[in-house]
């Protein structure tokens, strides 16, 4: 029989942040959270994968800097997942105050903790912790607009050695991909909204055509949008 012992918690452990939904046979059912205000709840599947080991699944959420809790409850926030089942984490607004008239963005952390086995209790074993980070976008009712139409409305600007990227839009913007004259911009990655965001770019471009993709509420890539580089 397997068993996942809290005391293991003190033995030699390795950890290993992870930014995709699958470690060592356990995978989590979303690459991101939506939670839209008019539910009461919103579910985060989570299935072991394994044939044979249990999992000790621990979660919480915090405001994005990986100390502060943010306003959401987890729950279980620690059980045991047996090999082959599935059990679904449920996140619920605690009713904290957040802004009503745009996204807020925490992060939803997932650290799944290896059992021990009774055969390797008298054995040296590397024993691994893995840790997922999703993000978790709060959207109130009554938003303008649609999150495509934002990733399409983008406003992009040259200001001495930095691209202005400017969202206008009620909805965070995450980039899947973002080129400046057929020039990956690798930086590239999350505009909050109702603000602008700087990126470093060669100070000999002046103008040129930008191309992009968002990250959709689905996880996947958006289609790609193309505008022209402005002056700031």
């Amino acid at each position: 029989m397997h068993r996942i012992p809290l005391i293991a918690l003190l033995a030699p452990l390795t950890f290993f942040p992870v930014n995709y939904s699958l470690a060592a046979g356990i995978q989590i059912g979303k690459t991101r959270v939506i939670y839209n205000a008019q539910k009461k709840e919103v579910a985060l599947p989570v299935v072991n994968k394994g044939t044979e080991l249990p999992w000790l699944i621990q979660s919480w959420v915090d405001s994005g800097d990986g100390k502060t809790r943010g306003p959401f409850i987890v729950t279980p926030p620690l059980f045991r997942l047996d090999a082959e089942t599935e059990q679904s984490l449920r996140i619920v607004w605690s009713g904290g105050a957040l802004p009503q008239d745009r996204e807020s963005l925490f992060f939803i952390n997932v650290r799944t903790i290896p059992a021990s086995d009774k055969n390797d209790d008298d054995k040296n074993v590397l024993r691994l912790i893995y840790k997922t980070r999703l993000k978790l976008f709060y959207r109130p009712e009554g938003l303008p607009g649609t999150p495509t139409e934002a990733c399409e409305h983008l406003q992009f600007s040259r200001s001495g050695a930095l691209l202005q990227v400017n969202n206008p839009s009620a909805y965070h913007i995450v980039f899947d991909s973002l080129y400046l004259n057929d020039r990956l911009l690798s930086e590239a990655d999350t505009v909050a909204p109702k603000s602008t965001t700087s990126l470093p770019v060669n100070t000999a471009v002046m103008s040129g055509n930008v191309t992009w993709r968002c990250i959709t509420d689905y996880g996947n890539a958006s289609e790609k949008f193309r505008g022209q580089l402005g002056n700031g």
